[in-house]
């Protein structure tokens, strides 16, 4: 510092410093980056090494304003953003970051009145079982009906109702108006209804979860497998042996446990028996491009596998479309979530739902059969309807598509066995990569015909890499295309031990 410059503590870990300078900006970050790079050497301290780094807020006079209050407080504002971008850094003071306060004071002030007043409301989102149809359950999803604003959606409000730790009051109301219902729909027509909850980390830490949940069994006369906790893997990560104990305790009373948001936290796989759990649920990160992207197929097909082995069931959240739930289904999945059967509802509407036994219809066309059936994928829409008329003489079912896309879609509302496209098709909608490559992480056991062209290397690394099975001139010979078909479901068939009765039909 120089004899000018004046440094000074606040309170706590916070300190002042008033500079004195020419270069405004440029030598404010000069003297926050000196400040930084001290802080970063270690020191010893009671025999141990130990570092510091700073948060540093900077605001500038009279650019930002000309009273001491008003410029002590900016520069809290610019330190808080600081430490929201990951610490040891610096941020200056914007007009910006003093709406984004206000904005979230007055937020988090309505929020306050939102539990005084009672204006939370609860949505309700069917799950459906995959192998029959049916609803199994329901979840809870809160919303708030903010005076003035409207239904104001979950995000805009959850993680503030998280950091002022105002749900933990909200998840005990959650908790007792969920049970309401259940009692009621237990003596009427609907019948027993499992309904889900989400908890959050800090009712295990600051609330009593545990007499929150036999309160409302016991008020509302409901066996305990009705209801059923939802936590995130980073909840249940927080206090492990606090919340194992409340779990197995809730566990033995039969209240059912899931995990929420499986695959994007960070749980450990070791305490993942330990947890006295009955589903996982998988994030919908995982499931929007599970049909045509390799790697969410695997991490989905990996959490399937590993909940079965753990004799765990699966639910699926996010399920927007027909192929999204029928590529799930074809791989077991137990459960699926989302608007392919509902968006959430409020509870009159969900009611006639569960009387009314609606159910999820597989979408038309797409079946599961035994019939040999080939997949054409052509963006030349010329090609596919001579390709059509001269293998329908064969007997196959026979799928189109003009595009990457609609292939996709046909390859997970169908069983497919024989693929007929060009090697070099792109994906398009943001994807990179060739169509086929994807297919064969996909639906390795698919049988692939490429048209042989003029780029030569390109079908020969394909056929190294098992992408294609074999190639077609264009324009093709009819003859010899037919046998090449002909062949690849013969091959198919004898390695997959199906069609067994019709090899040479």
């Amino acid at each position: 510092m120089r004899i000018r410059d004046i440094i000074g503590r606040l309170g706590g870990d916070e300190f002042a410093l008033i500079l004195v300078m020419q270069q405004g900006q440029q030598g404010a970050a000069l003297v926050a980056s000196k400040i930084r790079e001290v802080l970063r050497a270690p020191f010893e301290l009671q025999g141990h090494e130990v570092n510091v780094t700073a948060s540093i807020g900077i605001t500038i006079h009279p650019e930002d304003a000309s009273d001491f209050d008003t410029l002590i407080k900016y520069a809290d504002t610019a330190m808080y953003r600081a430490k929201q971008a990951g610490r040891d850094t610096y941020r200056f003071f914007t007009a910006q970051m003093n709406a984004d306060v206000q904005a979230r004071l007055n937020l988090e002030t309505a929020l306050r009145r939102a539990v005084e007043n009672e204006e939370f409301v609860l949505y309700y989102q069917p799950k459906v079982r995959l192998n029959s149809g049916r609803i199994s359950g329901l979840e809870a999803l809160l919303r708030w009906q903010r005076p003035g604003h409207g239904m104001v959606p979950p995000n805009e409000f959850i993680l503030l109702l998280e950091e002022t730790g105002l749900i933990v009051r909200v998840g005990s109301w959650v908790i007792s108006s969920v049970c309401n219902p259940i009692g009621l729909w237990l003596n009427s027509m609907v019948g027993a209804v499992q309904v889900s909850v989400n908890v959050s980390g800090r009712q295990f830490v600051e609330g009593d979860l545990d007499a929150d949940v036999i309160r409302g069994l016991e008020i509302n006369g409901i066996p305990a497998d009705l209801l059923e906790l939802e936590l995130t893997e980073t909840s249940l990560m927080a206090n492990t042996e606090r919340t194992i104990g409340t779990l197995r305790n809730l566990k033995h009373r039969c209240v059912q446990i899931s995990i929420d948001d499986f695959g994007t936290g960070y749980s450990s796989l070791a305490y993942l028996r330990c947890f006295p759990i009955d589903k996982l649920k998988i994030d919908i990160a995982f499931i929007r491009d599970v049909t045509t992207n390799p790697d969410d197929a695997a991490i989905v097909l990996a959490i399937i596998q590993m909940a079965h082995s753990l004799k765990l069931d699966v639910v699926a959240e996010g399920v927007e479309s027909a192929a999204q739930m029928m590529y799930l289904r074809r791989h077991h999945c137990d459960y699926i979530q989302g608007f392919c059967f509902s968006a959430p509802l409020p509870v009159t509407q969900v009611e006639k739902i569960l009387r009314d036994e609606q159910h999820l219809l597989l979408p038309v066309g797409a079946r599961s059969t035994q019939q040999k059936t080939l997949l054409l994928v052509d963006n030349e829409p010329h090609m596919l309807a001579p390709l059509q008329h001269l293998l329908r003489q064969d007997g196959y079912r026979i799928l189109a598509a003009r595009s990457a896309a609609e292939g996709f879609e046909l390859l997970a509302l169908n069983e497919v066995q024989i693929i007929l496209c060009n090697q070099r098709l792109p994906i398009k909608n943001g994807n990179s990569g060739v169509f086929l490559d994807n297919v064969k992480e996909l639906y390795p056991d698919t049988f692939r015909i490429s048209p042989g062209d003029i780029y030569r290397e390109s079908i020969l690394d394909a056929m190294n890499r098992g992408a294609i099975y074999c190639v077609y001139t264009k324009p093709w010979d009819d003859i010899l295309l037919r046998d090449n078909v002909r062949e690849a479901f013969r091959s198919y068939c004898l390695l997959h031990n199906v069609f067994t009765d019709d090899l040479d039909g």
